[in-house]
C-alpha cells in the first residue's frame, strides 16, 4: 500500500486506557497496514504497521499545542521519538505488537490526527534522540506544566532516582531544592515570576488555580475507598516530594481516619484536581466544614519536561537542545540515523 494511502478499521474503542470502561466506539483510519491476528490470550487483536515518522505526525500534535513556537515543537518531537524507542522491547513483550495505542504506551489515534507544524518539526529532527551522557535513550518523561518546580521521579513512581529526571526550579537559573511544608503556601501565593511556565503566553490557569468541592461531595469520594472516615473533617499533606507535591495525604472524619499515598491517587480522590500540589482551606465551622478550597500550581505530575515551560523557553529565544537540557539532566541531543 502507497503511504498516501490509508485502511479504515470499523469500531475501534475510543477510550485510551485499554479497560472495560471504554464505552466508545469510532472508524478510524490507519497509515501502512493492518494485520488481524491472535494476542497472548488467544483473543484477536488488530496491529497496524506504520513507519515512524507516521506514528510521530499523528502523536505530537495530541501531546502539545501545535500552535507553540519550533524549538518547543521540537523538543516535543524528540522527546515523543525517544519515549518511542526507549519502550520498544520493554513493554508488550508477548503480545503481537511493538507498542499499544494507549496511555500505557503513548495514544495514537491513527489518520487524520496530523497538523503541518507538528510534522514539520518531526520531520526537521529526524533521528534525534536524547541520551544520558553516559548512553542510553533517557527515560522521558513530561507533563502540562510544573507549576514553577519539577519533581523527582521517585517521589511520583517509586523506584530508584533517576539522574536525568532531578526536581528543580523552572527558573533561568535552575536550583535543585526540596518544597518542605512551610515554603509551599509561600511558593503557591508568591509564584516565581521568573519561572519558565509562568512566562509561558495561555499558561496562566495552569500553573496557578483554585478548585473547590464541597464537603458533601468530598465525603461520598472518600466513602467509597475508606469508609471508616465518615464525614470529612480535614485533610493534610503528611508528607511532599521535591516540588512540594503531596505524596501522602491524612483524612481526618468524624468517624476515623486514613492515609492516602501516591500523587495520582490523591488528587483523583480529591475530585481531580490538576495537581498533587496544593494547600487546602476549609470553609466552614471546623466540626462541620462546607467545603474545601484547594489553592494549587501546575498541571500533571510535574516530572521530567514541562511542556508550558518549553513553549515559555521557546518563546524567549531557547532552542530545542537548551530546552531538553534544563528538563532533563546530564542529557544531550544525539542523531541516531
Amino acid at each position: 500500500r502507497r503511504t498516501s494511502e490509508t485502511v479504515t478499521v470499523a469500531d475501534v474503542p475510543t477510550g485510551t486506557g485499554g479497560s472495560q470502561l471504554e464505552t466508545g466506539k469510532a472508524d478510524r483510519r490507519y497509515w501502512g497496514s493492518v494485520y488481524v491476528t491472535l494476542a497472548h490470550d488467544g483473543k484477536l487483536v488488530v496491529a497496524n504497521a506504520l513507519p515512524e515518522n507516521k506514528l510521530l505526525e499523528g502523536l505530537v500534535p495530541s501531546e502539545i499545542f501545535p500552535e507553540s513556537p519550533d524549538a518547543a515543537l521540537e523538543a516535543q518531537a524528540i522527546a515523543a521519538r525517544t519515549e518511542l524507542l526507549q519502550k520498544i522491547g520493554r513493554r508488550n513483550l508477548t503480545d503481537p505488537f511493538l507498542l499499544c495505542s494507549t496511555q500505557q504506551c503513548q495514544v495514537y489515534a491513527g489518520a487524520g490526527q496530523e497538523h503541518p507544524r507538528t510534522s514539520r518539526a518531526v520531520a526537521a529532527t529526524r533521528g534525534l534522540v536524547l541520551l544520558r551522557d553516559g548512553g542510553g535513550l533517557v527515560d522521558v518523561r513530561y507533563s502540562a506544566s510544573c507549576g514553577g518546580h519539577s519533581e523527582h521521579n521517585e517521589h511520583v513512581w517509586g523506584g530508584e532516582p533517576d539522574p536525568s529526571l532531578r526536581g528543580h526550579a523552572d527558573a533561568p537559573k535552575a536550583r535543585q531544592s526540596r518544597m518542605d511544608e512551610a515554603a509551599v503556601a509561600d511558593f503557591l501565593q508568591h509564584p516565581p515570576e521568573d519561572a519558565w511556565c509562568a512566562r509561558a503566553k495561555g499558561g496562566a490557569s495552569r500553573f496557578r488555580w483554585t478548585q473547590t468541592v464541597s464537603a458533601e461531595e468530598l465525603t461520598r469520594r472518600v466513602a467509597a475507598a475508606h469508609p471508616q472516615v465518615g464525614r470529612v473533617l480535614a485533610l493534610t499533606p503528611s508528607d511532599r516530594g521535591a516540588s512540594g507535591r503531596a505524596r501522602q495525604l491524612t483524612i481526618r472524619g468524624d468517624r476515623g481516619s486514613a492515609e492516602v499515598t501516591g500523587e495520582l491517587v490523591i488528587r483523583r480522590l480529591l475530585g481531580g484536581l490538576k495537581s498533587s500540589l496544593f494547600t487546602v482551606e476549609v470553609q466552614g465551622p471546623r466540626k462541620a466544614p462546607a467545603a474545601f478550597v484547594f489553592h494549587g500550581g501546575g498541571f500533571g505530575h510535574g516530572v521530567g519536561m514541562c511542556q508550558m515551560g518549553a513553549i515559555g523557553m521557546a518563546e524567549a529565544g531557547k532552542h530545542r537542545g537548551q530546552i531538553l537540557s534544563h528538563y532533563f539532566l546530564g542529557t544531550k541531543v544525539h542523531k541516531l540515523y
